[in-house]
């Protein structure tokens, strides 16, 4: 009998066909706790909601390539004085501008935002009475000037960025994007949301009443989601939880556990969605147009 179960077994593996399915990759992010993509059902309405009126909703997504980005970075020094820091900056943030402006880049795009200059201290051993101490001294000062730069959404971006890292500046604090076609796709987000909220309502009114209910109300939003908000970052690591009893008296220091980083783009589940993966930084435009209708109910 087992024989014949070997056999049979053996058949069917050589008549079914060779699995066609494709990889399954999930990546680092994989496995997070998110419960962003839990899917709910609308909640249910207390009696007199119900009967005051019916609500349909329209919801559209446009995408924007920006125009524009400005690039802000920090260019600081420590010195024994303020009157050293601010020469040292001034000197670093010139050869930048004599750079940028080689690059093709207008002397204007290029603004300076004075942060603070701020005394740094360090500890010094001193005996008292007999016994060590520590003592704080002021040692100099730490002075930061923010330079934001203004550039086409294009290669001389990343030529801006080359530039500052030849010239030692690295404290990249803000990449913030800009179009200036955002009101027109205002414009246009609004008109699929609304066409979006008069095609279910047709689909679902038209199905359960032989005269429509008119129109009583509207609502309407529409906001702006800008790339820098749409990043994502999270710590990805397997580390030891617990740390048994023998080292309590021993100190630890973990080791630094950088965070990821990564474009995700808006996690937006509406009406009409943009038809393509969050590739590259967007700015994304919602407009969201609630159609109020009379409820017969009411009457």
């Amino acid at each position: 009998m087992v024989r014949l179960m070997l056999c049979v077994g053996l058949a069917l593996t050589m008549i079914l066909p060779e699995s066609k399915a494709h990889a399954q990759y999930g990546g680092s992010r994989a496995g997070i706790d998110d419960h962003s993509n839990v899917v709910a059902g609308p909640p249910a309405l207390a009696r007199e909601v119900v009967e005051a009126y019916i609500s349909i909703e329209g919801r559209a997504e446009v995408r924007v390539k920006p125009t524009e980005v400005r690039m802000v970075l920090a260019v600081t020094n420590e010195g024994q004085t303020a009157r050293e820091c601010r020469m040292a900056i001034s000197e670093t943030i010139a050869r930048l501008k004599k750079s940028w402006i080689e690059l093709g880049l207008p002397k204007e795009n290029v603004v300076e935002d004075f942060i603070a200059v701020l005394p740094v201290y360090e500890w010094e051993l001193k005996k008292q009475e007999g016994s060590d101490i520590g003592v704080e001294k002021k040692a100099g000062y730490r002075m930061q000037t923010n330079v934001h730069l203004a550039a086409p959404n294009d290669a001389n971006v990343e030529k801006a960025l080359a530039i500052a890292f030849e010239q030692g500046v690295t404290d990249i604090i803000a990449f913030d994007y800009w179009s200036d076609e955002i009101d027109d796709h205002k414009v246009k987000a609004r008109e699929q949301a609304v066409k979006a909220a008069r095609s279910k309502s047709d689909q679902l009114l038209g199905a359960l009443f032989e005269v429509a209910p008119p129109v009583i109300n509207v609502q309407e939003q529409t906001t702006v989601h800008y790339p820098e908000s749409l990043y994502e970052s999270f710590v990805n690591v397997q580390a030891e939880e617990m740390v048994s009893s023998w080292h309590r008296d021993v100190p630890l220091i973990r080791a630094h556990r950088p965070k990821n980083t990564y474009y995700r783009g808006l996690n937006f589940d509406g009406d009409i969605r943009a038809r393509k993966l969050p590739m590259q930084p967007e700015i994304s435009v919602v407009s969201t147009v609630r159609l109020y209708f009379a409820s017969p109910a009411a009457k």
